[in-house]
């Protein structure tokens, strides 16, 4: 029985071929028929000539006309054969596998050339020993034959060690990357630390192992945070009744009820860190305010759940047994909650610490922060990025620094862009004799001058010297100034950064990491004792229309261990060598931005300079 079907109008793809010879109305009926014709017509120019109807249907001498009255041109016709012809001789070449493809090349040829055929015996072009050739023995181009099955193995084996070998080099490549990131060194892993990261794999398993000591756990602790790691699941391992200080420094995947358990099983905590902390919400400070009772030091980063009216409550309740708070980031931290901070808190702080609070938008608010400090008391004070720079003023930290400045030994002002010369001056220079840590990033309106003289009349309020100083972006602090800065501190500085000093010159940094007796400095030192004791009107016309150059004595810095020299353009591989040289202890230097220092540096194996141009790793 047979069913009618209605072409459902849905074809299969053709071949570019196909589709090439439709679109030129060459089909397979037009073939038949003009073969069709030639045959019946053996001198078709005759015919043409007795039917004049024909000529006049075409006009085009290239053009003929077929039975079903279809006009064809001839010379399409015999390109689209070229073309054609040509695609399937393209065709043949690539199943051959040879781009030396020669259409009139025959199986005939081959034994004129002396190659031999599948089956027959021939020598191996590497060894010389007779074999049979099958369809897969290996053709070398290079030697213009065949290899037998031994040689092809070893051949195999060797491109599989090379491809071994070239996996190992980009792993390599890439753990020195991963360090170099990390500021860190390959090196052959303590069998502490080895354990530790074993631990960190089977984190669920944990518990079997027992005490593994406090220490330990934190090192774990951070490993997960910094891996992502830390969930609902691992961070009850890190709990315990006993503990006093308790860090986790990326709470992202902690849920709010996971983070209710650190009061429930920690009930005796004195200090507790919880970074990245979005989660945490009005219910965990609560929960917090009743069940730790002993929490006298509290750091949060991303609390923005937390209202205003929670934080008001949590001061009032527990505000007085803070001694450091800290908190970052939270536009819901507002001048209400800052109030009532200091209110109930202030005259017993150590540490304070404010950063990228979009909620404290009033002058007046932060001008209170000095009212209810406790003179000589407070040792640690951020307050950085506010909302406004007009919001923090030089009279404001002048006037903080006059009630607590003695005790002060961290200080962090990182954009608050508003600070003036007057703040150095008036307040850093005269009230802080005790500072070792100084971070100024993004002060771009002190001025080198300023700077310079105040280092100098800092000398005598701080003996000591600073161990960690960042300047990056203080644009306008030149080469008296980092020099009256190095002079002061250059005995105990640890941590140095000069980003972004683009007024720093290269002849200033020479002679800051040059010793006195160098011939260069010889030189230099000669001519400007010349110029100052001549006064001829020759020499003084000479000075005006050259600069003077300074004269800088050399600097040590035992201590020095890191130190950031981004977007120096003075900076050179010269500059490079000579830091290396004059700072024993240096382990880390960065160099991003400064496009003449180069692989051609020579210095220590053990310094890592990172940032350099056309680095490899």
């Amino acid at each position: 029985m047979s069913r009618n079907r209605k072409s459902s109008g849905v074809r299969g793809p053709n071949s570019a071929l196909t589709e090439f010879l439709k679109n030129e109305g060459i089909t397979e009926g037009f073939r038949r028929r003009r073969e069709a014709q030639a045959s019946e017509s053996p001198h078709p120019q005759q015919e043409r000539s007795t039917e004049p109807e024909n000529e006049d249907i075409s006009e085009d001498p290239e053009e003929t006309v077929s039975p079903a009255g279809a006009r064809i041109r001839r010379g399409v016709a015999t390109e689209s054969d070229q073309e054609e012809e040509a695609i399937r001789a393209a065709g043949r070449a690539k199943r051959r596998d040879d781009s030396d493809f020669d259409p009139e090349f025959s199986d005939d040829d081959l034994d004129a050339n002396g190659i031999k055929k599948f089956g027959e015996e021939d020598n191996c072009v590497t060894c010389g020993k007779v074999f049979n050739l099958t369809v897969y023995s290996r053709y070398l181009r290079d030697q213009r034959g065949y290899v037998c099955e031994t040689c092809n193995e070893t051949i195999k084996a060797k491109e599989r060690n090379a491809k071994r070998n070239q996996m190992s080099s980009r792993k390599k490549r890439k753990k020195i990357a991963l360090a170099l990131l990390d500021k860190q060194v390959v090196r052959i892993p303590k069998l502490q630390d080895i354990c530790i990261k074993k631990i960190t794999l089977n984190i669920d398993d944990v518990e079997a192992l027992g005490d593994i000591g406090q220490v330990n756990m934190n090192k774990i602790s951070k490993i997960l945070s910094k891996n992502r790691s830390l969930n609902n699941s691992t961070v009850s391992l890190f709990l315990n009744p006993n503990l006093k200080s308790l860090e986790f420094w990326d709470c992202s995947n902690v849920d709010s009820d996971s983070l209710n358990r650190i009061a429930s099983y920690c009930p005796n905590l004195e200090s507790l860190t919880l970074f990245m902390c979005g989660q945490l919400h009005n219910d965990n400070l609560k929960y917090y305010t009743t069940n730790l009772k002993s929490l006298s030091e509290l750091s949060l980063n991303g609390p923005f759940l937390i209202s205003d009216t929670v934080w008001q409550e949590y001061f009032e309740q527990s505000g007085s047994q803070l001694t450091k708070f800290e908190v970052r980031n939270t536009h819901r931290f507002q001048n209400d909650s800052l109030i009532s901070l200091l209110e109930n808190s202030g005259r017993n702080l150590t540490s304070l610490r404010l950063s990228r609070l979009d909620g404290l938008d009033s002058k007046d608010v932060y001008d209170l922060i000095p009212h209810y400090l406790e003179p000589s008391k407070l040792e640690q004070l951020e307050i950085s990025y506010p909302f406004q720079e007009d919001l923090v003023t030089d009279d404001l930290l002048i006037n903080i620094l006059a009630i607590t400045g003695e005790t002060i030994t961290h200080l962090n002002l990182d954009g608050c862009s508003n600070l003036t010369d007057q703040f150095i001056t008036d307040g850093l220079a005269k009230f802080c004799p005790n500072l070792t840590h100084l971070s100024m990033k993004n002060l771009d309106q002190i001025t080198n001058e300023a700077f310079a003289r105040a280092l100098e009349e800092y000398s005598a309020v701080n003996s000591g010297g600073l161990i960690s100083v960042d300047l990056t972006k203080c644009t306008g602090l030149g080469d008296e100034a980092i020099y009256s800065l190095l002079k002061h501190s250059g005995h105990t500085v640890v941590e140095f950064s000069i980003n972004s000093l683009s007024l720093l010159s290269k002849d200033f940094l020479l002679q800051l990491f040059t010793e006195d007796h160098h011939p260069y400095k010889k030189g230099l030192k000669e001519k400007l004792e010349k110029l100052e004791s001549n006064g001829t009107n020759e020499n003084n016309e000479e000075n005006d229309n050259n600069e003077t150059p300074s004269y800088y004595p050399k600097l040590s810095f035992p201590f020095l261990t890191t130190a950031d020299f981004g977007f120096v353009r003075s900076v050179d591989d010269e500059i490079l060598e000579l830091v290396g040289e004059s700072c024993p202890k240096l382990s880390i230097l960065e160099v991003y931005g400064n496009n003449r220092c180069t692989f051609r540096a020579n210095f220590r194996k053990d310094l890592m300079v990172i940032g350099r141009q056309g680095d490899e790793v």
